[in-house]
């Protein structure tokens, strides 16, 4: 997981915003036009079906009349838009802007149809039964006034729908990032949880060797303490790291735990190739590892062993500490209420993975307690 905020800014990316806006604009030019020509060419192909004339127009022919209409309605888009953004008609200011809209709806109208007539003139002229250019303007206006508000409002609907989908997606992107913000500060919260009952138990460790006088022992936890505490810290602000990683902390810590049990803790690793690049929350096993040693080697128990695998099945990494410690009943479960390890790694996962990361504590066959991690298979390596 990489905040945003720990991101250098990309030169590349910044160059390019340019290029990126010229196409965005572009795009947008080539959608009106389409717009534009699919609307004249319906209107065409309606007027010249609809013709009661003894000699029909043909559709090249009232194409002229239509087509340059419906161009100079595009050209006049993005003004009629950036109407709608400067002088939007929500709930709240409906009241003061639509005098405005109605003043530029006649301004605008008056503007297209004078250059409609114009083009017209030009390209197909003015139909004999008018007495000159004015005549045909003043002609087509009585009749064209109605139609041409209705374009009006019906680009100024465009506008405002396209603006209140993009302030909906502002705002899912402003919610999203509100929820991951909140999520990463819970997981933060979690794993400092962890890092002083890790730290606490291993003091406990020390100073137990302290008091029986294994002097070197006693050292040689502190050294390795002192490793794990400089792991720790250099990887913080990390969430997720390989499972590579994961696994050499591990050792870490088991081998500061094999000084205080001595040779009657075994531990031994079954990690299928390729799975060591595979993501895992940062610190997962090492509290189901120390649950493990800590229920299976009570203080009167002999050697123990301990086996720690990982594997991947269907797009799932399976994570498993198995320990041969007291035999359980058959069904039985550690209780969920108890215990700042598991606890800590069932919310973790939830989390991170929702429904797909799960934690499950069982009896072991024949004797100790299996357990097992499942989560969606990463292949990237860390992610921080």
């Amino acid at each position: 997981m990489t905040s945003p905020a720990s991101k250098a800014p990309d030169p590349v990316a910044a160059s390019d915003r340019p290029l990126r806006g010229r196409g965005r604009t572009l795009f947008w030019a080539a959608i009106i036009l389409a717009a534009a020509t699919a609307m004249g060419l319906v209107a065409t192909t309606q007027a010249s079906l609809g013709s009661f004339r003894d000699e029909p127009i043909s559709f090249w022919e009232m194409a002229k009349y239509w087509m340059p209409d419906y161009y100079l309605w595009a050209a006049l888009s993005p003004l009629i838009l950036w109407l709608s953004r400067r002088f939007p008609l929500d709930r709240d200011t409906w009241t003061r802007y639509l005098p405005i809209h109605l003043v530029a709806a006649a301004a605008i109208l008056q503007v297209e149809l004078l250059g409609s007539c114009a083009v017209i003139s030009l390209i197909a002229m003015v139909p004999p039964r008018y007495d000159g250019y004015w005549d045909y303007y003043l002609n087509v206006a009585r009749g064209y006034f109605l139609w041409g508000l209705i374009i009006y409002l019906f680009i100024l609907t465009v506008g405002h729908a396209y603006r209140y989908y993009r302030t909906l997606r502002v705002r899912e992107v402003e919610a999203a990032e509100l929820r991951r913000q909140v999520v990463e500060a819970q997981l933060r919260a979690l794993k400092m949880q962890l890092h002083p009952h890790f730290l606490f138990n291993t003091l406990h460790s020390i100073g137990t060797l302290v008091r029986k006088g294994e002097r070197e022992a006693a050292l040689g936890m502190l050294a390795g303490l002192g490793d794990l505490l400089r792991y720790s810290l250099e990887n913080e602000d990390r969430q997720e790291v390989p499972l590579e990683d994961e696994i050499d902390f591990l050792r870490r810590y088991l081998e500061v735990e094999q000084m205080r049990f001595s040779d009657r803790l075994e531990v031994s690793f079954d990690v299928e190739p390729g799975v060591l690049r595979a993501s895992v929350p940062n610190m997962i096993l090492q509290p189901l590892v120390e649950n493990a040693i800590r229920h299976g080697l009570g203080p009167n128990r002999g050697r123990r062993r301990v086996v720690v695998s990982a594997g991947r099945r269907d797009g799932v990494l399976r994570l498993e500490v198995r320990d041969d410690g007291a035999r359980r009943e058959r069904g039985w479960r550690p209780d969920e209420d108890t215990g700042v390890g598991l606890r800590n790694v069932r919310e973790r996962l939830e989390r991170l993975y929702g429904d797909e990361g799960r934690l499950e504590v069982v009896a072991g066959e024949p004797e100790g307690v299996v357990s097992a991690i499942e989560m969606p298979w990463t292949a990237e390596g860390a992610s921080s």
